[in-house]
């Protein structure tokens, strides 16, 4: 196969601002304005259903507070203490530092726990509420992962799948932006992607050939998850023309992502990527949220039907 995905470079533009003004322009990222979107309609589409659903608004806003502090502040701990434990407990400063990196895991574990606590403190059935948060943030989340398509975040292994995204500018796979669209100095994170024998490629302008046998095109982590995400609020959106039991899509997410993100990260490059007898700290995410699942579903096995059925039923 042929990967189809072309390069691009990062986008960024601005916007001119009046001479009065402190800065000459406003800087606009890509991955920037996507997380404004997943932000903003996320919890629109959420606050939306929650009304057809009437489910406690108030409730919902608060879980939409701790989802957002759980994504930033939770991910970039999760990030410090999954990925990087040796660096941040040795300078716990870094862990103030919240541009510096996040990791999904820690976003989802936290917000699981503050998520539960506002819940059984505001006394609301958790199945439906975790259904309504799964059906907005399926919809964030494509937007979430569009931006790190986007900003060329989490770049995989060397791949010739056509789903697989050319790494550097290459002859005939390469899409040219407008100057006022695309970040200076161009950033080339994929390093991995540079055979040894070759120069570093700097700017947009070096193509190499399309005949170059170096590694030119890798699997695109971000790129993959978005995907998933439109289809699971694809999935949600079907599902949801007609009445579900509580938990559905609650289930169908935790089912469907914990399989599928174990399997992609091994497209992980082993370079720069931590493990744990062999996984990274995502696969034993998802192997812990799989078996926690379980066992919830084992614990509450007689009850469970009732608890699907009946929104009022306490967990």
């Amino acid at each position: 196969m042929t990967p189809l995905i072309p390069y691009f470079p990062v986008i960024e533009f601005s916007v001119p601002l009046p001479d009065f003004m402190p800065k000459d322009a406003l800087i606009f990222h890509g991955f920037g304005l996507c997380l404004g979107i997943a932000i903003i309609y996320g919890a629109t589409i959420t606050m939306n259903r929650a009304r057809r659903q009437n489910l406690d608004e108030k409730t919902f806003v608060e879980l939409f507070f701790w989802m957002v502090f759980s994504t930033i502040v939770g991910g970039h701990v999760g990030y410090g203490l999954l990925y990087n434990p040796t660096e941040y407990l040795a300078n716990p400063a870094l862990f103030l530092d919240l541009s510096s990196g996040l990791a999904s895991t820690g976003g989802f574990v936290t917000f699981a726990l503050i998520g539960m606590w506002v819940l059984k403190r505001r006394k609301q059935p958790f199945l439906p509420f975790a259904d309504n948060t799964m059906y907005g943030f399926s919809f964030g989340w494509f937007f979430g992962r569009l931006g790190c398509t986007l900003n060329h975040e989490h770049p995989g292994t060397a791949s010739n799948f056509f789903l697989a995204r050319y790494c550097r500018p290459v002859e005939g796979h390469t899409l040219d932006l407008p100057s006022w669209a695309i970040q200076t100095p161009y950033d080339f994170r994929f390093s991995h992607c540079i055979n040894e024998a070759e120069a570093a490629v700097t700017h947009i302008s070096q193509q190499v050939s399309s005949q170059f046998d170096g590694v030119v095109a890798v699997h695109d982590m971000g790129l993959y998850e978005m995907l998933y995400a439109a289809i699971l609020f694809t999935c949600f959106k079907l599902l949801d023309k007609k009445p579900r039991p509580h938990g559905t899509f609650l289930f169908i997410m935790i089912f469907t992502y914990a399989p599928l993100r174990f399997f992609m990260e091994f497209f992980r490059p082993l370079e720069g990527n931590v493990r744990y007898s062999g996984l990274t700290p995502a696969q034993w995410g998802a192997i812990g949220f799989v078996i926690i699942c379980l066992s919830a579903i084992a614990f509450y096995r007689k009850r469970l039907p009732a608890l699907m059925k009946n929104p009022n039923s306490d967990v």
